[in-house]
Parts: C-alpha cells; sequence; structure tokens
C-alpha cells in the first residue's frame, strides 16, 4: 500500500494497494485505488495516465518473461 501522485494531476493523491495472487499457475494483479474525491480520480484519469500505466506495465511483462527464460 502506497500514496500516489501523479504530475500529469498534481494534488490529486490517491491510496494504491497492489495484490499479486497465483491462479492456474499464473500471477494476477489486482490494483485498487483509492482517491479522495471523484474529481481527484477524473483528473487523474483525464491526465492520460492511463495510457502510461498500460505501457508500464507492458514493460514489466516483458521483463518477467526474460526473466523466466533465463530461469531455465
Amino acid at each position: 500500500m502506497y500514496t500516489f501522485e501523479f504530475e500529469g494531476a498534481p494534488g490529486h493523491v490517491s491510496l494504491e494497494t497492489i495484490t499479486l495472487e497465483e491462479q492456474d499457475g499464473k500471477t494476477i494483479s489486482i490494483d485498487h485505488v483509492l482517491f479522495d474525491t471523484a474529481e481527484s480520480r477524473d483528473a487523474t484519469i483525464a491526465s492520460g495516465m492511463a495510457t502510461g500505466a498500460a505501457e508500464t506495465l507492458d514493460r514489466l511483462e516483458e521483463l518477467v518473461r526474460r526473466q523466466a527464460g533465463k530461469s531455465q
């Protein structure tokens, strides 16, 4: 659990919790983000951060795949 403030939406701080669970031999990432207000949530979404977050998760997936290949 940690707080997060995106530079594209300054002043809108969220509380984020990421949980990793195993399902059918795969790791599932569950990300819960809590905002103080709907305005904060909407400002963060409108900032375009969803695109950056998706790109970050894609890079994480690539890294995990490379690391898994090294351990075999």
